[in-house]
């Protein structure tokens, strides 16, 4: 598993750095998308400039607030992307300023191609590796526990347990003795009425039995 881990890596790594060379300017592709879209936003927006550094951008009826050295926006989109926002763009497009310079260097070229600098190189097959001399490392020796060992997997912690007979959790009880809910016969605070039997006389049809004698 790790010789094919090395492998992907290897080859993962030489396509991003090929991947460089279709950029079209010197950022990437995605920060350049965000851009040119904040670019058309900016379209719609009008800006107020304090004669230094300050700039309010009315945008959809809300105000904010730009400061182009800082490189801040009070709408935070700047701040949280790096990338210059549509009110950015229209400030920056005030002082004639290019706002792909803006970008933050995360995005640029130079520091992509940075982060893949160091490769991996390929190596021989393991069948062609020179024998060690080393020990073999070996796993540790298992170690028998008492008692008889389990068959069953081991359930987590939020794994429900199944049984034949379905969860009676949430179920409302009904007290059999007084009829109300939230308690059992068991825990009534009411005690029990016990039925009186009272004494029934049967009552048994007589029959007449005659007796004829013939002498």
């Amino acid at each position: 598993m790790l010789e094919e881990i090395r492998i992907k890596m290897m080859k993962r790594i030489g396509q991003l750095r090929e991947f460089s060379n279709t950029w079209v300017t010197d950022i990437s592709p995605m920060a350049f998308k965000i851009l040119q879209q904040n670019i058309n936003k900016s379209m719609q927006c009008n800006i107020s400039w304090n004669g230094e550094r300050g700039f309010e951008v009315v945008d959809k009826g809300f105000t904010h607030c730009v400061n182009i050295v800082r490189r801040t926006c009070s709408c935070r989109a700047w701040q949280l992307k790096g990338i210059p926002c549509p009110h950015g763009v229209v400030a920056l497009h005030y002082k004639q300023y290019e706002p792909i310079h803006y970008v933050a260097s995360c995005y640029n070229k130079k520091t992509y191609l940075r982060t893949y600098e160091y490769v991996i190189q390929p190596m021989n097959n393991m069948n062609m590796w020179p024998p060690s001399v080393n020990p073999t490392v070996q796993p540790p020796a298992v170690k028998q526990l008492p008692g008889r060992p389990s068959k069953a997997r081991r359930k987590k912690a939020n794994e429900t347990k199944r049984t034949g007979k379905l969860s009676k959790c949430g179920a409302v009880m009904t007290c059999s003795n007084c009829h109300t809910k939230g308690h059992n016969k068991r825990g009534c605070p009411i005690p029990p009425t016990v039925p009186t039997q009272t004494a029934t006389t049967s009552t048994q049809p007589q029959v007449n039995v005659s007796i004829v004698i013939n002498i």
